[in-house]
């Protein structure tokens, strides 16, 4: 049997899929993401979900480009590595919307910090802190 989604014409979207937090100050990076790829990709529906903790969760963001008109999504993990969330919450996840949405088709990728340019990123960005005479981005007050 022929798979629902082949057949059709490919209307990609993308999720940007972050673990989440209650901090609203801690998604302000993830979302600078998903603004540079619309401005990079405008013609790509982009849309930032989050695994806890705030909205909008996998299932609403999923359904979101799907109304839209997405049949071929993509999630990308913006996780440093592959834990316990990377390897079995989010293909559960997938599983379920798999099962809710048989015409779209759904494409999990590698979390995003394993990409060796991630890597090497990070590394160049660890270099260049220890070297720097600048103090650091964010104060961290004591509390005595």
């Amino acid at each position: 049997m022929q798979d629902p989604a082949s057949s059709a014409a490919i209307r990609p979207g993308l999720i940007l899929l972050a673990h989440g937090s209650r901090d609203p100050l801690w998604r302000q990076p993830i979302e600078a993401v998903q603004l540079a790829v619309q401005a990079m990709q405008p013609g790509l529906p982009c849309l930032s979900a989050y695994l806890e903790a705030c909205a909008p969760d996998l299932a609403t963001a999923a359904q979101t480009l799907i109304a839209q008109g997405s049949n071929h999504l993509t999630v990308l993990p913006l996780f440093l590595g592959t834990g316990k969330h990377a390897r079995e919450d989010i293909p559960r996840l997938l599983e379920a919307l798999r099962q809710q949405h048989p015409q779209c088709r759904f494409t999990l990728q590698t979390a995003a910090g394993e990409n060796p340019r991630v890597t090497a990123l990070l590394a160049q960005l660890a270099i260049e802190a220890a070297a720097s005479d600048a103090p650091a981005n964010i104060q961290i007050q004591d509390k005595k």
